[in-house]
């Protein structure tokens, strides 16, 4: 047995120690079960199987919270995915309330033939999460099981113990984090860090022993002075020495491009004070006594984490001019970052209403907007691990509510946020009282405030625009949805509008054929995404006078032998064309990027040329070609020819261009 876990005989004795009488009672029954139906398994180590629940509820109780409830459905976590024994069993034994908490992390049935395991993950970390909305301890019990899982993975073969660690690395460790448990994360980061990077975690391991004596006489060094300087301002505090994880120096030393023999550098202290006002005290003596470095500071007792977590970052440089960080909390909120979830239960009623209303708040509608992600598991579990691993910026309505986002999020992500029909009818917003274009990224700090329009319409584009799942969900069943009603509005007959004569029918079905030659020929405009007569399958020519895009008002028109020309329906060359031969033609959805010329004239100055690009770059548009001119007038001509996915886009492209100073006119253009 390892050094970390413990018997059955030592659990129960702990057990005993920190729970009620009625409570003990409860969990020394469960444990008989459990035994009773594992009885003859085994685990890889050759263990008794009843090792593996007995330390699970060990780490609920030590670790997590004195629930006896929690710490029992621990102990019967896996009875009814192994055992003949089952919920109905369990609800007449244990009653509804611990067998609901069984059956959140119990596993979908086991899994079939040729069904991908990768799927069935997925379908758990769902049920998992769904259950943990009506009960967060649903979590903490799979959690306690993923500590003990990954304490003896080494028994797993090499293979599994890689599946393992990556699941636990990309899920679970980031889920610990969103419940605030922070060393659970780092514990499971380690882990998973051992498992997947081995010569890495031994390089780490083996560098930071070798420095351990030089840096703990620093931190002691440290902390002797910053006691007799709280001191000296009348704060009643106490300082630690803060251990930094493997993995997270690993990903420091990755970030900062830095050698890990440079790992000195990487020293942190932790000071506890008694009230909130003594953490700004504090702050203050910190930043007197030493040099802050500038945007390392994080305000997170003002502006707390969606899991509550509160405390003040710093990071100053020493006087021996080395990095230290500091971070800076009460007791209570000490006890919430080790703790997390855990530490807002309710000990006497064991009952997740009794938690904090905020809390609870924020707790089901973060775990809400996880489960938002795509239907399609392998899309969910995709989106659900890049979510969790993003950093988180913090924005804030005008009325002052607070809401997190993954780094990278834009306003319309907020939009959504806020409620899908702002979403869906946002024209703009104002960023701490500016307006700013919809693609606006957020900053931690932002003071957002969404315009609307009762007569805005979603375009195909605000996909691309959005970086949060749950947007991105939304947007995708209001175009679905609208496909759908336009399919069931469009139908094709004789007595329609389509203004075409019987030999123009003929003539259809001959581009209908061309069209099917044509694909074997060339790739060009067969994948423009228009429907024409009510045909996905028709040869369609974009007209070059006039690149409609879609968004553009389009309007069709057959030709012998070369299919139906669309164009824009203000083009000038339009009254060229017969009214018998028009068509219907409309834009299908998604459609492929369309070259299209912008031409922009300017006042000629350093560097105008690089900032009318970064203008277009940043609207994440690929330019085919690009150029410019001096005119001779103190003026200069910029010719682009763009990629162009949706009238929207090139909008966008045309107004961040005119909010450059100096420029004069900018305009799509034919040639």
């Amino acid at each position: 047995m390892s050094a970390f876990e413990v018997t059955p005989e030592e659990f129960l004795t702990e057990a005993e120690g920190k729970l009620s009488k009625e409570g003990f009672a409860l969990v020394k029954r469960s444990y008989e079960l459990s035994a009773k139906a594992h009885e003859g398994q085994k685990r890889l180590s050759g263990q008794p199987y009843i090792i593996h629940p007995v330390n699970v509820a060990n780490i609920i109780l030590q670790d997590f919270a004195p629930d006896d409830k929690m710490i029992s459905a621990g102990l019967l976590h896996d009875v009814v995915e192994d055992t003949p024994y089952t919920k109905e069993d369990m609800i007449r034994d244990f009653g509804i309330e611990i067998a609901e908490l069984v059956s959140g992390v119990t596993k979908v049935s086991k899994i079939k033939k040729n069904q991908n395991k990768e799927i069935v993950a997925a379908e758990n970390v769902r049920r998992m999460l769904m259950a943990s909305i009506e009960d967060p301890r649903v979590m903490l019990i799979k959690l306690a099981d993923k500590i003990h899982n990954m304490r003896t993975l080494g028994f797993q073969p090499p293979e599994k113990q890689e599946r393992i660690a990556k699941e636990v690395f990309t899920v679970y460790a980031p889920l610990a984090g969103r419940l605030g448990i922070y060393k659970v994360k780092s514990d499971l980061e380690d882990m998973a860090f051992q498992i997947l990077h081995p010569e890495e975690y031994r390089r780490i391991k083996s560098i930071v022993a070798e420095k351990r004596i030089d840096r703990d006489d620093h931190i002691r060094e440290i902390t002797s002075v910053l006691e007799e300087k709280l001191k000296e301002a009348g704060l009643d505090a106490r300082i630690e020495g803060r251990a930094k994880h493997f993995y997270s120096i690993h990903k420091k030393l990755i970030d900062k491009e830095k050698k890990a023999e440079e790992i000195y550098d990487l020293r942190a202290v932790r000071i506890i004070t008694t009230e909130i006002r003594d953490c700004y005290g504090a702050l203050g003596v910190i930043h007197t006594h030493y040099t802050p470095i500038p945007g390392r500071f994080k305000d997170y007792i003002a502006t707390p984490k969606t899991n509550l977590y509160q405390s003040l970052h710093t990071t100053v440089i020493g006087n021996d001019g080395r990095p230290l960080e500091v971070q800076i909390r009460t007791e209570e909120m000490n006890r919430y970052a080790e703790r997390g979830i855990a530490a807002h239960w309710s000990y006497k009623e064991n009952s997740y209403d009794r938690l904090d209303d905020k809390f609870s708040s924020r707790w089901k509608d973060g775990l809400q907007r996880l489960l938002e992600h795509s239907d399609d598991p392998g899309e969910f579990i995709d989106e659900l691990k890049g979510e969790l691993h993003e950093d988180e910026v913090f924005a804030f309505t005008p009325k002052g509510d607070i809401f997190e986002f993954p780094k990278g999020a834009t306003v319309l992500d907020f939009a959504f946020r806020i409620h899908t029909n702002v979403g869906l009818r946002t024209k703009a917003a104002k960023v701490n009282g500016k307006i700013t274009p919809i693609r606006t990224v957020l900053n931690s700090g932002d003071q957002v405030e969404i315009v609307t329009d009762k007569n805005a319409k979603p375009s195909p584009i605000w996909e691309k625009i959005v970086r949060t799942p749950s947007a991105k969900q939304k947007l995708r069943q209001y175009f679905r949805k609208e496909k759908d009603e336009l399919k069931g509005q469009y139908t094709v007959s004789k007595s329609s509008n389509i203004a075409i004569s019987e030999k123009d029918i003929d003539t259809i079905k001959e581009i209908r054929a061309e069209k099917k030659q044509f694909k074997r020929n060339t790739s060009k405009d067969s994948n423009i995404g228009i429907i024409a007569g009510g045909f996905k399958d028709i040869l369609i020519r974009i007209a070059n006078c006039c690149t409609p895009v879609p968004g553009d008002e389009i309007i069709g028109f057959i030709t012998q032998g070369r299919g139906v020309s669309v164009h824009r329906k203000n083009c000038e060359f339009v009254q060229n064309y017969s009214e018998q031969k028009k068509i219907n033609v409309r834009w299908d959805g998604l459609q492929k990027a369309i070259p299209v010329r912008v031409h922009v004239s300017a006042y000629d100055r350093p560097k105008i040329y690089m900032e009318i690009v970064g203008a277009i770059s940043k609207t994440d548009t690929n330019i085919l070609e690009a150029g410019a001119t001096a005119t001779g007038e103190g003026t200069v001509l910029a010719k682009f020819l763009l990629e162009i996915e949706h009238l929207d886009q090139l909008k966008e492209i045309l107004d961040s261009i005119k909010s450059i100073p100096n420029i004069i006119t900018v305009e799509r253009t034919k040639t």
